[in-house]
């Protein structure tokens, strides 16, 4: 029996960097954890073959017996076009991954079998069933899988040169009740934990295929602690043994700060960043929001201590909270200017099905049913739809839409960008030398294209802002290097798409 499995086409959203892959000098971001996997929970007497749509070309030609699909709902155009074209061309269609989970009943309208939750028992299941001519149209994993079971990613099947960043998971959930969050419903709220063994093993294999980045896809990867800081002694000493020098970055919440053990372990770790879902520095917006974990936290105070640790917190931040009004837009502004974080995914606030927010919008009859099902600030800047699917209610939609605008143009300028680097670099913790780069060509081929990019592409503003980043970076002996290249890569992309965010947003649609 022979399988393909695709990942279908990402267009540009916030966390895929697109608008600076060039400037790397690969074809996409982050390493799609769903193929290798899939391929791995797979019988060994079926043939595999794996397509990013991201990096190489779908192939309608095949020989495959079943196409599968997998996605999330920015993806939804196109998983349903190619599962309509190989069905035309007589090819069982099988899609799974969040998609299934968002939008049920499309999926089943252009599937032959589709897949609800987790994969590792269902997969299996559904491979035997097709064998005996007995497969089913809906496969549902209701109860959340021993995540023991989850095998290592068969990464070598995958072409890793074409990624910025390899990816593991360490764990599924999240005890946080956030309202707007879907974590736990999806994956639940008690974390599940992979034996450390086995992320050692995933973390010297994506080592030895030559990633010398990894993210940890977990969305609370301190969700328990204990486990954590396991795991972190052991990668600390893994590192030294390992055929690259590798770092890591990964998504926690900011009650991190107060773990100086927890801290001292990332640092030792080699994490660089943090990715954390600030959303506001409104105490009462965060108590709307259910974040209790971060109500009580100094905000200001908690981004700089993890900063002492010499990493980099990634800020995740909402507008359009259920209080915003007119006045909110510029108070939060200055919040995200005055706060020593990297403010990478800035959006405005959707209501995710079977959420308590989804279900108060319902209730409220501020939910917008759209085809999209949520708004493009979720999706992608090829989107036409609505910002969001929540009727603000202090606003008028176009208002929330065109403050949302102006304001992405303000945050993401390079004056704006200039301010928060220079903060950034002064201060950094990590000196030239525990900063400095891998000096390969890899590395070089990667500040050639930047200063080809800085230097005779961008517009007058944003090559100004440049020089004045490299002299504050002078002026602080060169401290936190590798990072700050990093940012000036990143920014390329931040600014391109935020500002064709706010372009559609202007726009009458």
């Amino acid at each position: 029996m022979r399988i393909t499995f695709i990942n279908p086409k990402h267009h540009p959203h916030s966390m895929n960097f697109h608008h600076c892959m060039d400037l790397v000098g690969v074809k996409y971001s982050h390493l799609p954890l769903s193929l290798p996997t899939l391929a791995a929970l797979t019988p060994a007497d079926c043939t595999v073959g794996l397509i990013d749509e991201n990096v190489e070309a779908v192939n309608f030609e095949t020989d495959a017996d079943i196409i599968a699909l997998t996605g999330s709902v920015p993806q939804r155009k196109r998983v349903f076009e190619l599962a309509d074209e190989y069905r035309k061309r007589g090819k069982f269609v099988a899609v799974g991954g969040p998609i299934a989970f968002d939008m049920l009943e499309e999926c089943k309208a252009h599937a032959d079998t589709v897949f609800i939750g987790e994969a590792e028992y269902t997969w299996p299941a559904f491979i035997d069933d097709f064998k005996q001519g007995k497969q089913k149209s809906i496969y549902h994993q209701k109860e959340f899988i021993n995540i023991d079971d989850s095998p290592v990613p068969h990464f070598h099947l995958m072409k890793s040169g074409q990624y910025a960043s390899g990816c593991i998971q360490v764990t599924r959930g999240c005890p946080c009740r956030c309202d707007f969050c879907d974590i736990p419903i999806k994956y639940g709220g008690q974390p599940r934990s992979k034996k450390i063994e086995q992320v050692l093993r995933e973390i010297k294999i994506l080592s030895e295929l030559g990633n010398d980045s990894v993210f940890i896809v977990d969305d609370n990867f301190a969700g328990n602690k204990p486990y954590a800081k396991t795991l972190l002694k052991e990668i600390a000493g893994l590192l030294p043994s390992l055929p690259t020098k590798m770092y890591f970055y990964t998504q926690a919440t900011l009650d991190v700060a107060n773990d100086d053990e927890l801290l001292d372990l990332f640092r030792a770790a080699n994490f660089l960043r943090l990715f954390i879902g600030i959303e506001t520095g409104d105490k009462g917006k965060l108590s709307e929001l259910n974040k209790r974990h971060q109500v009580d936290i100094d905000i200001n105070r908690a981004v700089e201590k993890i900063k002492s640790y010499g990493i980099t917190v990634w800020a995740g931040i909402m507008f359009g909270l259920e209080s915003d009004d007119l006045s909110s837009f510029d108070r939060q502004f200055e919040f995200i200017r005055d706060t020593n974080f990297i403010p990478v995914q800035v959006g405005l606030l959707q209501a995710l099905p079977e959420t308590p927010l989804y279900r108060r919008a319902l209730e409220t009859g501020r939910l917008l049913r759209l085809p999209s099902l949520l708004g493009l600030t979720a999706l992608s800047e090829e989107e036409l739809s609505k910002a969001t699917n929540l009727i603000p209610q202090k606003m008028s939609e176009e208002e929330l839409e065109k403050n949302f605008a102006r304001i992405l143009r303000k945050m993401f300028s390079p004056e704006a960008f200039r301010a928060k680097m220079i903060q950034y670099i002064g201060s950094n913790t990590r000196n030239l030398t525990s900063s400095m780069p891998v000096l390969n060509l890899k590395t070089a081929m990667i500040l050639i294209r930047m200063l080809s990019f800085y230097l005779f592409r961008a517009d007058r503003n944003t090559r100004k802002m440049f020089f004045q980043v490299l002299k504050a970076l002078v002026s602080h002996r060169l401290r936190n290097l590798d990072e700050t290249v990093f940012h000036l890569l990143a920014y390329k992309h931040m600014q391109t798409h935020y500002y064709r965010i706010a372009e559609i947003c202007e726009s009458k649609r």
